[in-house]
């Protein structure tokens, strides 16, 4: 007769050999089962269940993200992605060492030409990326830092070889109807998990040491035009339409936390809403418009940009158009702020100067407080209303670079009555009118 220990313990190897199966089980898209023309509903997956994902541990759960991804995407769309509470481990970069990049970081969930999906987190709901990874530039010989200043300053010697990025946490692309709900992206850049590789210091980080750290994420040389201009985003909504965004979280990634790259005119790349999430601690800037029309932002916090490590811009929102991948010009229009708060961000919370252009954007019932600027607008951006919001800042407002007086509870400024340099004046663009900034209703605060 067996003992009741002997028995207790065959079971526990059986349930241990159990779950490791279950880990390794993985839903493969099957088209005689999966496709649209089989089942027309939407698939309900699960990343633990069907995928193998494992929470709360010290495993890496990238392959998993991956392989859901992989599904959704050979279906086209219709599925709800359901991630249970806990925190998934993700980041997977590889050694290239081509003429593109020295390491590349892969993107965790990539959604392409999908229709209908919805990627549904729980409270407590987080996927943290690894350790032990590159950003930046270093020597291809070596793995070493290049080095390379951070400053704003011509990089010449930052050819693509030398590059390491980390990818996209969330990428959207050519998809439409996408829900994001209830998730917390963590990009990890913290002062205690990172390693500075350089010579020189960094902002957050008081130690260096020029080796790699296998438990560090490893900061190397500038990249770029300003500090370390690579990939490392939370969300980035590439040619994508009707999509939001909700009761989400997006901290301590490299680059930006969420990024709209849409175009402003074609109907299938209009209607991003961005609703109840939280903005924090990223390094570039909060929220990124490079392009986009009928974008809505509401009840969302935007906060500490730039404060561990620093990268140009370093503000809360960065309303800046450019071209796509096919040189053909974008333009951010149509844009409204709601009930949102913007602070502490290193450089300034609300920054729209630079790029192609923007119109008819509206802050409204927003708190708006920094150090430095609070708001900063150049001539190529028109047709900017503030209402009933409280503003405050060394430098409250700044349009094209001078400081205006905006105290009234009635404030107009024609853009024409700006004084402006013959340089500034000479790159208005065609489209660029001298249509005035409103200031209505709103409260200057100290």
């Amino acid at each position: 007769m067996r003992s009741p220990v002997f028995l207790i313990i065959i079971f526990f190897l059986q349930s241990c050999n159990f779950n490791a199966n279950a880990q390794r089980r993985v839903l493969a898209f099957d088209s005689t089962k999966h496709s649209l023309k089989v089942k027309k509903s939407v698939i309900l997956l699960n990343i633990q269940k069907d995928f193998g994902a494992t929470p709360n541990d010290k495993t890496n759960d990238h392959a998993a993200f991956q392989a859901a991804a992989d599904f959704i995407n050979k279906r086209k769309g219709h599925c709800k992605l359901l991630i249970p509470k806990g925190t998934y481990i993700v980041g997977k970069q590889d050694l290239l060492k081509n003429n593109a990049y020295l390491y590349r970081g892969s993107d965790v969930l990539q959604i392409l030409n999908c229709n209908n999906v919805k990627i549904a987190g729980e409270p407590g709901t987080i996927l943290k990326y690894d350790v032990g990874f590159r950003f930046g530039s270093f020597n291809p010989a070596d793995g070493l830092s290049t080095n390379i200043t951070m400053d704003c300053t011509p990089k010449t010697k930052t050819s693509a070889d030398r590059r390491a990025d980390l990818g996209r946490c969330i990428v959207l692309v050519n998809s439409a109807n996408i829900q994001i709900d209830n998730v917390v992206l963590d990009g990890n850049f913290y002062a205690e998990t990172l390693n500075n590789m350089n010579s020189f210091k960094l902002k957050c980080i008081e130690s260096k040491n020029s080796a790699f750290m296998a438990d560090k994420i490893n900061i190397g040389g500038g990249y770029g035009d300003c500090n370390i201009q690579l990939a490392h985003y939370g969300i980035f909504v590439l040619k994508s339409g009707n999509v939001t965004i909700s009761n989400s979280t997006t901290k301590r990634f490299g680059t930006d936390g969420i990024q709209i790259a849409n175009s402003h005119e074609l109907p299938a790349e209009k209607n991003i809403k961005i609703v109840n999430c939280v903005v924090d601690f990223n390094a570039r800037t909060g929220i990124a418009l490079t392009g986009g029309d009928k974008i809505d932002v509401i009840n969302t916090s935007i906060t500490n940009t730039g404060g561990c490590v620093y990268a140009s811009t370093g503000t809360g929102v960065d309303i800046e158009a450019q071209r796509d991948d096919k040189k053909q010009e974008k333009l951010v229009t149509n844009v409204n702020f709601n009930n949102c708060k913007f602070k502490n961000n290193s450089s300034g919370e609300i920054l729209a100067k630079f790029g192609l252009g923007s119109s008819d954007v509206t802050f409204e019932n927003c708190n708006i407080h920094s150090s430095t600027r609070a708001v900063n607008v150049g001539r190529k951006n028109v047709g900017y209303r503030f209402i009933n919001n409280k503003i405050g800042g060394n430098k409250v407002i700044l349009l094209d670079d001078q400081k205006v007086d905006a105290s009234d509870r009635n404030h107009t400024i024609d853009a024409s009555k700006i004084k402006t340099s013959r340089s500034s004046e000479a790159s208005r663009s065609s489209r660029t009118s001298a249509e005035s900034v409103i200031f209505r209703g709103n409260v200057i605060v100290n």
